[in-house]
């Protein structure tokens, strides 16, 4: 299997905006983004959001029973092929592997409404677009069961220092982009995990619409 690294730092070189990452997830993030994950005597649905190269999809794998199920939707293509070949090579998630669909497209393009328990997002919105950030919470907001929770998380310091370091059309979209996650945040997040042992370090966002 082609290493984690290889694939990570190939496609982070190229898809700088889209993947929003300069090294891979630590394990340390990878726990506080699934710190609420849980049973509650009842089959999960699962949602990850932009797995990339998987830290977070193993973390997950470990905690689910047969019953469950788990999404990954993906839109990079040489990270769904890599998911496919982790998914047949890692036996902790190969024991789970009829229970894991990989769905290569964006999130916004998923159906249904109120069908997951958990929502995991490791999608860079401090680099999307203002519209395509709010497309991707309402989205969000209507895939999640009532009682469910969403984690996403974001390197510390970012959007605070971006408007900055910044001008023109891109500081308009910092300030946009800030604005409608503080906005979010301030109705719907319940807990916030400060991530040092991470590169960059991070801050996990966790929140209910209930």
């Amino acid at each position: 299997m082609v290493s984690t690294l290889k694939v990570f730092y190939q496609n982070a070189f190229h898809h700088l905006k889209t993947t929003g990452s300069i090294a891979p997830s630590s394990r340390f993030l990878a726990q506080a983004m699934i710190k609420h994950v849980k049973h509650q005597g009842k089959p999960l649905c699962i949602l990850e959001a932009g797995p990339g190269t998987g830290p977070f999809t193993k973390r997950i794998a470990a905690l689910i029973d047969e019953q469950d199920h788990l999404d990954l939707c993906e839109l990079n293509e040489q990270f769904v092929e890599y998911l496919k070949q982790m998914i047949q090579e890692n036996p902790k998630l190969n024991r789970h592997k009829t229970q894991i669909e990989i769905h290569h497209k964006p999130v916004q393009e998923l159906t249904g409404e109120n069908r997951y328990d958990y929502i995991i997002s490791g999608l860079p919105f401090n680099n999307f677009e203002p519209e395509q950030v709010r497309e991707i919470l309402d989205k969000y907001k209507r895939l999640l069961k009532p009682e469910g929770t969403l984690s996403f998380f974001e390197y510390a310091g970012i959007r605070p220092l971006k408007p900055f370091l910044t001008h023109g059309r891109e500081k308009a979209r910092v300030k946009a982009v800030d604005s409608i996650l503080r906005e979010f945040l301030g109705q719907y997040e319940k807990e916030r995990i400060w991530v040092p042992w991470n590169l960059p370090p991070s801050i996990v966002h966790i929140c209910r619409f209930q």
